[in-house]
């Protein structure tokens, strides 16, 4: 029998290895910076075109290879970083694989110019799909030029599923950012389409902190810890400063961003009772422990680490985030069960409440039950079905479709705990989720303004002016169109400054721009979420300005939104994917009175 297993070829494994380093034009990005920071640049310099697909050039002013490192640097794991298996335990770089111009080079157009301070000459390599074309001499200063061209050309398939430009571009824009945070020292430029679209001068930690978190230094916390050898240093805001936003979180250990949720959620922790619902933190942290401690080696992109005493670190990020947040009017209440009277407490003071005891509930069971799910109730139970929407087959659902006319003719209907509204209909009574509701209606009537470019808007007396971070700003752009079509008339008052002139008539609560911010943090939240841009951003405009929990509705208002609902496409579930009504049917009620 003839042997399956064979020795793949040399092209083929360095195609599968490319796909291991390089998933987007970000990655591109991600791996030459950091060869320049590793190689001591003071200023890098990124320019891309059609978000990097076509092309991407990094240059930096470092040291510079010569040309026989040039021609040796474009091998699978040629490395200057590491000799021996004992360094990978000691890594102070950020790369050390000798991986990245390896597979770059296997699906790109790559050339490399360079020249180190001791050559009189530079040199050029040229390598298309893994093949080294040619190397000769040029004329050039100290440090470095890589040029990559037709990303993916020779994977048709991975090119396929790369995003639009804008979205290539924004990822790019998210690497520099999180490399600009981890060094503030060194000064970074991104040019899309030869225009600049960030640059940030050599700065200190302070200063970066103030340029990336977009907020001034009055409303910015100094983090400060040492102890048992970990060192935290950095910045953070002051609650009031924060935003529902989670983008603008940085940690970096030994100079590498990194994504950590237990280090995020202890400085959540850090924070207490002083952050309102929904609000996030807004930080930048740099840690520094020993390289011994650190495993950088165990994500393909070196997005993840791992720590030796991971527990040490987060419970040491809580309580330099605690400390830092002990000022004079940063004070919580807690209940003082022996004094029975409240009195402030420091943040970070334990509570004195008994959280052990239990409270007893003597009322009767109540069970809410999806469509379709097999259960029958006890004959003391209330059983509501929450009403299935149209691709739930009706084959397999118990529920029947409601009657909806009986709406129109004045029901009876009622607002019950200042979020639910309550209609009597012929077989039972149906209960709605008036928020729900409200952003259903406002949804389709969003999105109908959207497709039909039907503008509507009121005229704002004094044009507000409008100064965007860089990350803020790439989202603008992104969504410009529709933000034009819901109602906001915006335009161009500088790089990053815009003038709004107009807001859609439906919003009442500007709040001097703070609701502009609010919506372009919410729609990037919801695109990270795996949304569309449009679809991010219609979501969160609609949460906005649709009807809250608690406010207090009357009886035509109440009608209204039953009577909006019922016309939508989609009255049974919200833009959010939960159920908007319930129904409770009259032999339920009646069995649980014995009458059945």
């Amino acid at each position: 029998m003839a042997a399956k297993i064979q020795l793949l070829k040399e092209n083929i494994i360095n195609k599968i290895a490319a796909g291991e380093v390089v998933e987007r034009p970000a990655s591109v990005v991600k791996e030459l910076v950091e060869n320049s920071i590793d190689a001591g640049a003071a200023k890098v310099n990124v320019a891309i075109r059609a978000g990097g697909k076509q092309s991407i050039v990094v240059s930096d002013d470092g040291v510079g290879m010569g040309r026989e490192d040039i021609g040796m640097c474009v091998h699978r794991h040629a490395t200057s970083k590491i000799s021996s298996a004992s360094d990978l335990f000691q890594i102070d770089t950020l790369g050390f694989r000798g991986e990245a111009l390896a597979s770059i080079g296997a699906i790109a157009h790559l050339s490399i110019e360079s020249r180190s301070q001791a050559d009189e000459e530079g040199a050029r390599l040229v390598v298309e799909g893994g093949i080294e074309r040619e190397m000769h001499g040029i004329g050039r200063a100290t440090g470095t030029t890589i040029t990559v061209r037709n990303l993916f050309f020779n994977t048709p398939a991975r090119r396929k599923f790369m995003r639009h430009v804008d979205t290539e571009a924004r990822h790019i824009s998210q690497i520099m950012i999180h490399l600009a945070a981890s060094y503030p020292a060194i000064g970074f430029e991104l040019q899309n389409e030869e225009r600049s679209t960030m640059n940030y001068s050599p700065a200190t930690r302070q200063q970066r902190a103030t340029d990336l978190l977009g907020v001034t230094s009055r409303g910015l916390l100094d983090v400060q810890y040492e102890q048992e050898g970990l060192k935290v240093e950095g910045v953070l805001a002051v609650p009031e400063f924060c935003d529902r936003s989670r983008g603008k979180q940085y940690i970096v250990v030994r100079g590498r961003p990194i994504h950590s949720r237990p280090m995020v959620e202890a400085v959540i922790r850090g924070y207490g009772g002083l952050l309102s619902e929904g609000r996030s933190p807004l930080f930048m942290l740099w840690l520094d422990m020993d390289s011994r401690k650190i495993d950088v080696n165990v994500h393909p992109t070196k997005r993840e680490i791992r720590l030796a005493n991971e527990a040490q670190v987060t419970a040491a990020i809580e309580a330099c985030v605690r400390d830092s947040l002990r000022m004079p009017d940063a004070q919580s209440f807690v209940y003082d069960s022996q004094a029975s009277n409240f009195r402030p407490a420091n943040i970070g003071e334990p509570s004195q409440l008994d959280l052990n005891s239990s409270i007893e509930l003597n009322s009767p069971k109540e069970e809410f039950s999806v469509v379709g799910a097999i259960n029958t109730p006890l004959p003391d139970q209330l059983s509501f079905s929450l009403i299935a929407p149209s691709s739930v087959p009706k084959s397999d659902s118990s529920a029947q479709d409601i009657d909806t006319s009986i709406l129109h003719e004045n029901p009876k209907i009622w607002q019950i705990h200042g979020q639910y509204i309550l209609v009597q209909i012929d077989d039972g009574l149906l209960l709605a989720d008036q928020q729900a509701a409200h952003e259903r209606i406002n949804y389709a009537r969003a999105m109908r303004q959207i497709n039909d470019s039907v503008i509507d808007c009121q005229q704002l007396l004094f044009p507000l002016k409008l100064e965007m971070g860089l990350a803020d700003c790439a989202i603008f752009r992104e969504l410009r169109d529709d933000f034009s079509k819901l109602g906001f008339v915006v335009r161009d008052f500088g790089e990053r400054t815009i003038l709004v002139e107009a807001i859609p008539v439906e919003l009442e609560h500007w709040g001097e721009g703070e609701f502009f911010y609010q919506l372009l943090n919410d729609a990037r939240d919801g695109h990270e979420s795996g949304g569309t841009w449009r679809n991010a951003m219609v979501l969160a405009y609609v949460r906005k300005i649709s009807i809250k929990k608690g406010q207090i509705l009357g009886v035509a208002e109440m009608r209204g939104i039953m009577d909006q609902l019922l016309n939508t496409d989609e009255p049974h579930i919200s833009p959010a994917g939960k159920p908007i009504m319930a129904k409770l049917q009259l032999s339920a009620i009646d069995r649980l009175f014995r009458k059945l």
